[in-house]
């Protein structure tokens, strides 16, 4: 199966490019802990919420009222 992966970090910064740079950053830092989410691309309504902290099946919860921020 095929999924859609959404990472969505809100930040600061003085450019779209700036924004990307700080973001890339963040993302090859080990430090940070990151809430993925995640939809089946065979154009079902699911959503979920990964959280790679968790184990197994505490790490995947369904969310009811997924809004994306870029539309």
């Amino acid at each position: 199966m095929i999924y859609k992966v959404v990472l969505e970090i809100e930040v600061e910064a003085n450019s779209p490019l700036k924004a990307a740079k700080t973001v890339q950053e963040w993302l090859e830092s080990a430090e940070n802990k990151w809430q993925y989410y995640v939809q089946p691309c065979d154009k079902s309504e699911e959503v979920f919420s990964v959280d790679l902290e968790e184990e197994d099946e505490d790490a995947v919860l369904n969310v009811d009222n997924y809004i994306p921020m870029i539309k």
